[in-house]
């Protein structure tokens, strides 16, 4: 979203519909989607999008018309897609720390559950003896973009160790178990693609003991340059990289599996912008503040990770730049969208982009300082714009809020 046509529609979006608004282009995922399959080509079986990276329903059904599946992360997505018209075939049920309801709920649906504990893998195969399921390894390696994404190695919550693997073949052959799948994914908007080298080999020799073997998961995690001094994920070393090992191994082992992959981030991330006002101006101790009407409730990527993303002034893009902090109107020191950001002259009622929102920045809105959702427009693939969320009021929040109060007996 950053040529100039395309930052002159979202200034023509932000009159139109007003902010904040979050706009996001199915024509930039849809490109996202051919070039994975292209880098890819005939070594990519299945491609799941991570659903929680992004769950706008017009989003996730462009995925499924693109023959995208989806990995789910909950009840709530799994019932999510199921709506929105997925086969459970297509879908991939991944909850970590899940419920024995939660496991129950997945496996009445008929998808692929996926799992991450050794005791919950003995849970299920005490209640589903003799069925298919699939594990996530923890392969030892793991990275990120921040510490709070990197989701494997000696530190990390997700996955089953790899010394756990004998123990896994035992409860399989006890109970009847077929481990048809093999999942890992190990941190999330990696830009190198030597941590995927490290972390398959751990994998593919994981796939060696597992002989019901159907498919290999090799998870997500593909990241896109945020900043000014971000280099561009090679894609095509990548898919080399990937290709290559899991060849390697049907070779060696004489075995047919096929290759599965899950992003999210590298599918919707720069398909996205947040619109927000300029509400106030303010100079204090050397810094210059930029007020504006939304905050990390809509977009809580640099509070929480110290992210990136670029910011355009769409009101004045020719102005002359200052350094500006820019700000949300949330009562936390903590909310801010850019630091010291040089930007060209910002003005009370300019409007203002935040670039490369469209991962993790909607589907992680909140109710804090119980301020109401942003409206969000969508640009589908002929290019025309439509309001497919109201931006809800404040006694809208308040009554639905108040709807779900428990009157007390008596």
């Amino acid at each position: 979203m950053r040529e100039k046509r395309q930052l002159a529609d979202l200034l023509d979006i932000a009159t139109r519909y007003g902010t904040p608004t979050y706009v996001t282009d199915a024509r930039t995922i849809g490109s996202r989607i051919e070039a994975l399959r292209r880098s890819l080509g005939n070594s990519l079986n299945k491609l799941l999008y991570a659903l929680k990276a992004n769950a706008l329903p017009e989003v996730v059904e462009l995925m499924g018309d693109n023959g995208v599946g989806v990995d789910v992360v909950s009840p709530g997505e799994l019932a999510f897609a199921l709506q929105l018209g997925f086969d459970p075939n297509d879908i991939f049920f991944s909850a970590n720390n899940m419920t024995n309801e939660e496991m129950d709920y997945a496996v009445s649906r008929g998808v692929v559950v996926n799992i991450g504990e050794f005791s919950r893998l003995e849970h299920f195969a005490r209640q589903y003896s003799g069925s298919r399921v699939s594990i996530r390894i923890n392969p030892q390696y793991g990275a990120g973009h921040h510490r709070h994404v990197i989701t494997a190695g000696y530190d990390s919550k997700f996955g089953i160790p790899i010394s756990d693997l004998e123990a896994v073949a035992a409860v399989a052959a006890k109970y009847g178990l077929a481990v048809v799948g093999l999942h890992q994914h190990i941190g999330s908007g990696n830009l190198d693609v030597e941590p995927y080298r490290m972390s398959l080999e751990v994998l593919y020799r994981a796939a060696e003991m597992l002989p019901a073997l159907e498919f290999v998961n090799i998870g997500g995690g593909l990241g896109v340059a945020y900043g000014p001094d971000d280099d561009e994920l090679d894609l095509n070393t990548f898919a080399s990289v990937v290709s290559k090992a899991h060849k390697t191994f049907m070779d060696r082992t004489g075995r047919k599996v096929e290759l599965w992959m899950e992003p999210g981030r590298y599918l919707v991330a720069e398909a996205g912008a947040l619109l927000v006002q300029v509400n106030t101006i303010k100079s204090s101790h050397g810094h210059t503040y930029v007020g504006t009407n939304s905050g990390m409730n809509h977009l809580i990527r640099p509070a929480m990770y110290g992210a990136y993303h670029e910011v355009v002034n769409l009101s004045n893009p020719d102005g002359e730049r200052h350094n500006y902090e820019i700000v949300g109107n949330i009562c936390e020191s903590s909310d801010f969208f850019a630091r010291d950001r040089s930007l060209p002259e910002a003005r009370e009622g300019d409007i203002l982009g935040i670039l490369d929102a469209g991962a993790y920045g909607s589907s992680m809105i909140s109710e804090y300082n119980l301020r109401p959702a942003p409206a969000e427009v969508y640009i589908d693939e002929d290019g025309r714009a439509r309001l497919v969320r109201r931006r809800e009021s404040p006694g809208e929040l308040v009554d639905r809020l108040l709807a779900r109060r428990l009157q007390a007996p008596g």
